[in-house]
C-alpha cells in the first residue's frame, strides 16, 4: 500500500515529539544549580521543617496531655503514635493521587489539610477526640515527605540530586530543636495547646510558596503536556534542549500500580528500602516521642529535658548533610546501612551511659549517624529507585513503612517503659533493630549513584527511553 504524505507527516510529527520531550529529561539533568532550583528547594526544606515541626513536638506536648486527660502510659503511647497511622493512609494514598493529579496541587491540598486540623486539635475536649483528630491530621502530614521527594528528584541535576534531596531531611530533623525552643516559650503561657497552633500558622505561607512553583515536567511528560513542559524547562535549565542529540522517549507502558515496584528487578532494591524504613523509622520516631519522659525518669528538670533533647535531634539534622555528601563517594547502597550499623552500636553505648555529659554526647553521636541513615540519604535513594510513572506511589509506599515502624514502635516502647524496663533496654531494642536494617538494606541493595533517573529505569525493567 503506498504512503500517504499526511501518513508520513504524522510519523514525523511523532517523532519529533518523542525526541523533544527526551531532550527536556537530559537538559534537567545537565543543567547548572539555577535561582530557580534554590527558590524549589527552599520551599521544599520549608515544607519539611513544618511537617517535623507538627509530628516532633507530640513529644513535648505529651506530659501536659497525659495530665490533662489523666492517661496511663500505654494511653499515651498509642495516642503518640495515633499520627503514625493517619500519615500510612496519607504516605499510601498520595502517590496514586500526585500520579494523576500532579505533585504541586496535591501537595498545596495536603499542607491545607494538615494545617486546619492541627488548629483543631488545639481545642479537643476529650482524649478520644484528640486521638481522632491526631490520626486525621496525619493523613496530610504522611502525603508530604513522599511528595517533596518526588517533586525535588524530577527537577534537580543529577550531579547534585543525592546531596540535595538528602540534605531536606535536615529540617524536617532539625525541626526537633526548633519545637523544642518553641515549647519552651509556649507551654508556659499557653499550655501544650498553643503548641499545634504554633504549628498551624507556618502552613499558610508554605502553600503560597507551593502555589508559586511550576508542576513537575516528568509528570506533565507523562501525561502528554508536552508544550507546558517545554515552558518550564525553557525557563529552568541553563541548557537548551533543543542543541542536545535526540533521544527515544517511550511514554509510560501502564499506570501507577503498587505491584510494579514488588516484581522483576524492582523487589529487591523495593525489599531493602522498607526494611531499611521500618527500621529506621521505628527507631527515629520512638526517641523523638519518648526521649524527653526518659530525660525526665532520669531525673532531668523540663527545661534540660527538652533542651537535651532538641541539641541531640539538632545533631541528627548535621547526620543528613554528612550522609548527603557520602552518597556520590560511596554510593548509595554503602552509605545508608554503613550509618545504621554504626548508629546501631551506639545505641548500646548509649544506653549505658549515666552521666550528664555523656548522656549528651553519645546521644548526638548515635543520632548524627542513625538519622544521617535513616533519614535524608535513604529517602534519596527511594526517589532514584523508581520511574516517574511511579514515583510517587513508591517513594509514598517507602514511607508508609516509616509510618508503620512509628506505629509499631511507640506503643510498644511506651509499654516497656510504663512496666518498668529499665532505660538500657529501650536502648538496647533500638540498636538492634538498626543492625537489623543496616545489613539487610545492604545485602538487598541496588546502586544508583552517578545514573539518570532513566538509567536506573533502564536498567531494573529492562527497558530503554521510558519514564
Amino acid at each position: 500500500m503506498p504512503i500517504r504524505a499526511s501518513d508520513y507527516s504524522i510519523t514525523i510529527g511523532l517523532m519529533m515529539t518523542q525526541v523533544q520531550a527526551g531532550q527536556l529529561l537530559e537538559s534537567l539533568d545537565r543543567s547548572d544549580f539555577t535561582a530557580k532550583h534554590w527558590r524549589m528547594y527552599v520551599t521544599a526544606a520549608l515544607g519539611h521543617l513544618f511537617d517535623g515541626f507538627d509530628i516532633n513536638m507530640m513529644g513535648f506536648a505529651l506530659p501536659g496531655i497525659v495530665a490533662a486527660f489523666t492517661l496511663s502510659p500505654a494511653e499515651a503511647g498509642v495516642l503518640a503514635s495515633s499520627v503514625f497511622i493517619g500519615m500510612l493512609i496519607g504516605s499510601t494514598c498520595v502517590g496514586f493521587l500526585a500520579d494523576r493529579f500532579g505533585r504541586k496541587w496535591t501537595m498545596v491540598g495536603s499542607i491545607a489539610a494538615y494545617c486546619v486540623l492541627s488548629c483543631a486539635v488545639a481545642f479537643a475536649w476529650s482524649h478520644d477526640s484528640l486521638l481522632v483528630l491526631r490520626i486525621l491530621q496525619g493523613i496530610g502530614l504522611g502525603a508530604e515527605v513522599p511528595l517533596v521527594f518526588t517533586y525535588l528528584s524530577e527537577f534537580i541535576p543529577a550531579r547534585r540530586r543525592g546531596l540535595m534531596l538528602a540534605s531536606t531531611v535536615a529540617f524536617w530533623q532539625g525541626s526537633s530543636f526548633i519545637a523544642a525552643m518553641v515549647a519552651l516559650l509556649v507551654i508556659p503561657a499557653f499550655t501544650w495547646r498553643g503548641m499545634f497552633i504554633a504549628g498551624a500558622v507556618p502552613g499558610l505561607v508554605l502553600i503560597v510558596l507551593w502555589a508559586l512553583l511550576p508542576e513537575s515536567v516528568r509528570f506533565l511528560i507523562a501525561r502528554g503536556r508536552l508544550d507546558e513542559a517545554d515552558r518550564i524547562v525553557d525557563g529552568l535549565s541553563t541548557v537548551d534542549p533543543r542543541t542536545l542529540p535526540p533521544t527515544v522517549h517511550r511514554p509510560p507502558a501502564e499506570p501507577a500500580r503498587l505491584s510494579a515496584i514488588l516484581r522483576g528487578g524492582y523487589f529487591r532494591p523495593t525489599a531493602s528500602i522498607w526494611l531499611m524504613q521500618l527500621t529506621g523509622g521505628a527507631v527515629f520516631f520512638a526517641v523523638a516521642i519518648w526521649l524527653p519522659s526518659i530525660f525526665a525518669r532520669m531525673g532531668f528538670p523540663v527545661v534540660k529535658s527538652f533542651a537535651f533533647t532538641g541539641l541531640i535531634a539538632g545533631t541528627g539534622a548535621l547526620g543528613n548533610i554528612a550522609g548527603g555528601l557520602l552518597l556520590d563517594r560511596w554510593g548509595r547502597r554503602t552509605t545508608v546501612p554503613v550509618f545504621l550499623c554504626v548508629g546501631g552500636l551506639l545505641m548500646f553505648a548509649w544506653g549505658q551511659a549515666t552521666e550528664s555529659w555523656s548522656i549528651l554526647g553519645l546521644g548526638a553521636l548515635t543520632a548524627f549517624f542513625a538519622s544521617g541513615g535513616a533519614g535524608g540519604p535513604l529517602f534519596a535513594y527511594t526517589s532514584e529507585v523508581y520511574p516517574t510513572r511511579y514515583r510517587a506511589v513508591g517513594t509514598g509506599w517507602a514511607a508508609a513503612w516509616q509510618r508503620i515502624g512509628g506505629i509499631v514502635a511507640a506503643p510498644a516502647l511506651g509499654w516497656m517503659l510504663g512496666n518498668g524496663a529499665p532505660n538500657y533496654a529501650f536502648f538496647t531494642a533500638l540498636g538492634m533493630l538498626l543492625l537489623i536494617g543496616g545489613v539487610g538494606g545492604y545485602l538487598l541493595g541496588y546502586e544508583t549513584r552517578g545514573k539518570s533517573l532513566e538509567a536506573v529505569t533502564a536498567e531494573l525493567s529492562g527497558t530503554t527511553g521510558q519514564v
